[in-house]
């Protein structure tokens, strides 16, 4: 193998080296943000900085890059590290959206103090580009307080980026994604099994009155916790909330499936180690009585059992998660539906619509 197969690609290290670039750009049009994220770190303005190093970590998707950047600054009192969250955006509408949801989500705190939309301190429609204030905590999925808490702060903002305004909506576009998902599997007895099997799910959804404002992507590395995890005796009212990602935020969606999202993960994660559930049953029956707490906080005449009299959908759109990790791993890996992987995800999204694991009750 020659030295040059060693070597990474000469294209690589140019991107690596525009990157940087931008941002130290960027970072230089940030002074008067630096100055004051350095005067509440230390109580002394700096007359003058220079910034000494740029680092970024990449994450993300082709269609979304997040860098998590340090600038490493340089002032007449000293060195300090400075963190933002960056992001491009793959075109100008997905840029226009985020912009636009950034909006409507910020006016959600306002039914919770505790609850935050990190700062957007810098954008620029020319390189599609969002800065947000770099907040130090951590996700909901690497945390380290006590799991009932957790959820208990989860169901609470999630009722809150909800709302209580109700309305009826069409299955629809449910009915056409699932369709499409299925398709994938090219074998119409498959198919025609699994669709019998959501049919229920599609009657609970028209009759339901779910309707509402949903985040969309709301995972549990989007949700953080600004908090001092070293406390054992933490309380709730002592952590602070960030609603991260706000690009697919989405009107007139079920609220239930804001819900898959978060649990779909450990839901799929601890069947495959248990062949149960009993802990994410759990966790979500803590995080529903969390959510309707915080509906009757905000003035709702309900609860999120009463937006549905034929059940809870949360199996259906766990199903379709699974569902569509299945189709993607048909047209991506080229994997078949006999495939070990596959069979897997396959028996569990029967057994998830048969008998609707995570259905549970009003008390």
């Amino acid at each position: 193998m020659s030295d040059e197969d060693l070597s990474p690609s000469s294209e690589a290290v140019r991107k690596k080296q525009r990157l940087k670039t931008i941002l130290t750009t960027i970072g230089d049009s940030l002074q008067p943000y630096f100055k004051t994220q350095i005067w509440e770190e230390r109580g002394e303005k700096p007359s003058f900085i220079s910034i000494e190093n740029v680092i970024s970590e990449e994450k993300g998707t082709s269609k979304s890059k997040v860098h998590f950047v340090t600038y490493n600054l340089n002032s007449d009192i000293g060195k300090h590290n400075v963190f933002l969250v960056v992001k491009f955006a793959s075109d100008e509408t997905r840029y226009e959206k985020e912009i636009k949801n950034y909006s409507i989500l910020s006016e959600v705190p306002g039914n919770h103090p505790e609850i935050y939309m990190p700062e957007i301190i810098y954008k620029s429609p020319k390189n599609r580009c969002i800065i947000y204030e770099g907040i130090i905590g951590s996700s909901f999925r690497k945390s380290t307080m006590n799991d009932t808490i957790k959820h208990q702060l989860a169901g609470k903002t999630l009722a809150t980026i909800h709302g209580i305004e109700t309305g009826n909506f069409s299955a629809d576009p449910y009915k056409k994604l699932i369709l499409y998902l299925l398709s994938t599997l090219e074998n119409e007895t498959l198919e025609q099994e699994i669709l019998e099997l959501m049919l229920p799910s599609f009657i609970s959804l028209e009759v339901s009155r779910g309707s509402t404002r949903i985040h969309g992507d709301f995972h549990q590395g989007n949700l953080l916790f600004a908090t001092d995890e070293a406390n054992q005796k933490i309380k709730k009212d002592d952590v602070k909330i960030y609603i991260l990602d706000p690009e697919f935020i989405t009107p007139g969606r079920d609220r239930t499936e804001d819900m898959g999202i978060f649990f779909a993960k450990p839901f799929i994660k601890e069947f495959q180690n248990n062949l149960a559930v009993d802990k994410t049953r759990y966790n979500f029956s803590v995080f529903i009585e969390s959510y309707n707490d915080s509906l009757q906080q905000m003035g709702a005449q309900y609860d999120l059992f009463d937006l549905y009299p034929e059940g809870l959908t949360i199996d259906f759109h766990i199903a379709s998660y699974l569902l569509y990790d299945i189709s993607d791993k048909i047209l991506s890996k080229n994997l078949t539906i006999n495939s070990t992987e596959i069979q897997q995800n396959l028996k569990l999204i029967k057994k998830l619509l048969d008998e609707k694991i995570l259905s549970i009750q009003k008390k």
